[in-house]
């Protein structure tokens, strides 16, 4: 169940998905431990990084994008992760990591994902209950080579 902080939350993520410069596909996470923000981002076009999150990629996630930032300040504990997506109208649409961000977050100790499921619904889950197989448009275009990779 999520609570009034939760919604703020979710609130903030879908002020930093407005900053994404991918009109198209603009999504926001806020990173949350102990109450406090620990870290914002929003996906973008970079698609390369020294530390090894960011490959194989059209774009970088921003999930991944605050994880990396976590992993700056050494938080890899107790993390809250609140995902939003907004279309080019400014709806919420289903906002559940991927299978690749999934995986990342698998090497943090999070706590719960807070996103948009495809009804439209706020979705608080404990991480260890998460489950999805769900791919990108743009990792799909890499793996059947319609997009090449630099």
């Amino acid at each position: 169940m999520c609570s009034n902080t939760d919604g703020r939350y979710m609130s903030l993520a879908t002020e930093e998905a407005s900053k994404s410069p991918i009109t198209n596909f603009q999504l926001g996470c806020i990173a949350v431990v102990s109450g406090k923000i620990v870290a914002r981002g929003c996906n973008n076009y970079r698609t390369y990084s020294k530390d090894g999150m960011i490959g194989q990629s059209c774009s970088c996630h921003a999930e991944i994008s605050v994880l990396r930032k976590c992993m700056k300040q050494n938080i890899t504990k107790k993390i809250n992760i609140y995902v939003a997506r907004v279309s080019t109208m400014g709806d919420m649409l289903c906002s559940a990591p991927c299978i690749d961000c999934f995986l990342k977050m698998k090497e943090f100790n999070i706590r719960s994902i807070i996103y948009i499921d495809h009804s439209g619904n706020t979705v608080k889950r404990n991480f260890d209950d998460f489950h999805t197989s769900h791919t990108t448009s743009g990792k799909k275009a890499i793996l059947t080579k319609r997009v090449k990779c630099l």
